[in-house]
């Protein structure tokens, strides 16, 4: 007999969307690993992104009563389509990190990423602050060349602060400064603290880049279009791509932003023009959210980008 057959959001183990757990990487036997990377020791403003993996497993127990009977996985109403029938998911757990000990911690994030792709899971990793994005692109190195693609407002390809080369303000200049990584395209980027010097390097060094304005004037579809050649693609997701009247949860809020259809729309038209290997959602802040809606909105996206990703792929 199931235990929780009525399977209630507030019954029960919270893991993430109330998966199977597997914190054994050797005994994975999965399609998707959910992995936390709590740690904001990278954030230079409001802290509390350590809390961002937890409060969105809280908040992702929503999804439930679709998510006891996963091999059905969830029908979209808006395509008149079921989504990730078949795809198998679990909670990895998080990964072990231990207070400011930068090096120590970076090389956590790497081998717990190199785990799950060994055992050909596919990662979705929820931070967390931004700079635990370089990290796990460093595990990836397989896939070179590895294409990268960003929702955030912010660029992150200052170089350094007073010697500090990996906080959240870096980890798109550290990904990009590898042999293995290739195209990079950042979108939604805006904020009067923008760097010029930061854009000019970004810029002269490859990156398609376009504003949050040029997305509003050219719309989604003519944004995917000008992207640069797409093979395999990481995708990092900055909370803060989005406007804060819809996700407020977060370390560097920034106004005018992303609204949710044009993130998603953005995500599935990458998902069509690529092989994406893995994605991580970042800088959650559940500290200074509202009643929990940025942890639901980065639950709700995890789940509709995986829908994408998995659409034209066949369950292993």
């Amino acid at each position: 007999m199931s235990r929780y057959s009525a399977n209630m959001p507030s019954v029960g183990i919270t893991s993430f969307m109330k998966l199977p757990i597997e914190e054994d990487f050797a005994r994975l036997d999965t399609d998707v690993g959910f992995l936390g990377i709590p740690y904001d020791a990278g954030n230079s403003w409001r802290p509390g992104t350590r809390f961002g993996p937890r409060e969105i497993r809280n908040y992702s127990a929503r999804y439930s009563a679709w998510g006891g009977a996963l091999p059905e996985g969830y029908w979209d109403i808006n395509q008149d389509k079921r989504f990730l029938k078949g795809v198998r998911m679990v909670d990895c757990g998080d990964v072990d990190l231990a207070y400011y000990d930068i090096d120590r911690n970076r090389r956590q994030i790497t081998r717990s990423v190199e785990a799950l792709l060994d055992a050909d899971v596919f990662p979705v990793l929820v931070g967390g602050d931004h700079s635990v994005t370089y990290p796990s692109v460093c595990a990836f190195e397989r896939f070179g060349p590895l294409d990268i693609v960003q929702i955030d407002a912010h660029l992150d390809w200052i170089d350094e602060v007073d010697g500090v080369r990996y906080a959240n303000g870096s980890p798109m200049r550290r990904a990009m400064e590898h042999d293995f990584t290739r195209h990079m395209a950042q979108l939604g980027i805006r904020d009067i603290r923008s760097r010029e010097a930061d854009y000019r390097t970004a810029i002269r060094r490859g990156s398609h880049i376009v504003t949050r304005q040029e997305i509003r004037d050219s719309g989604v579809a003519a944004t995917l279009e000008g992207l640069p050649e797409l093979g395999n693609v990481y995708v990092t997701i900055d909370i803060d791509g989005l406007d804060p009247s819809i996700a407020p949860g977060t370390g560097s809020p920034t106004v005018d932003g992303l609204l949710y259809h044009e993130v998603r729309a953005l995500l599935q038209g990458v998902a069509e023009r690529s092989n994406i290997v893995g994605f991580d959602v970042v800088e959650v802040n559940p500290m200074v959210d509202v009643h929990g809606q940025t942890c639901l909105l980065a639950t709700t996206l995890i789940v509709e980008f995986l829908g994408a990703i998995f659409a034209g792929r066949e369950p292993a």
